[in-house]
């Protein structure tokens, strides 16, 4: 009785031990994982809507200025840069971009429409 307590035990022993390398080695996690990291604030898109400042098409870049008075200074995309050609200064646009290294990288250039005031 003592031989069969004494090998059921060392049969549990072994397999609690083991267990945690077999998972590692077919890298299956358990269902108690860390939850997903929310995406950086770096990596959402983000929006600017104003009047375009300049445009230099061969340096690929865009000022824009918010009603605010604030200019932003955008690179274009490989997708944002044909838009370029079709933007001047004076043009109210909205601008989607991204923040890449520093950089206020330009993902879609749309015009907009300026809201009149009205007079009295």
């Amino acid at each position: 009785m003592k031989k069969a307590t004494a090998l059921a035990l060392g049969s549990l022993a072994l397999l609690l031990g083991a267990g945690p390398g077999f998972v590692e080695a077919t890298g299956q996690t358990s269902s108690a994982s860390a939850p997903a990291e929310k995406p950086s604030r770096l990596v959402l898109p983000h929006h600017v809507t104003g009047e375009v400042m300049s445009v230099d098409k061969s340096a690929k870049t865009l000022t824009v200025k918010d009603a605010k008075g604030k200019e932003f200074m955008f690179t274009a995309d490989a997708d944002a840069a044909p838009r370029l050609s079709n933007v001047k200064a004076g043009d109210h646009v909205k601008v989607s971009y991204k923040k890449s290294h520093g950089q206020m990288v330009a993902t879609k250039i749309t015009e907009t429409r300026v809201a009149r005031s009205t007079m009295k």
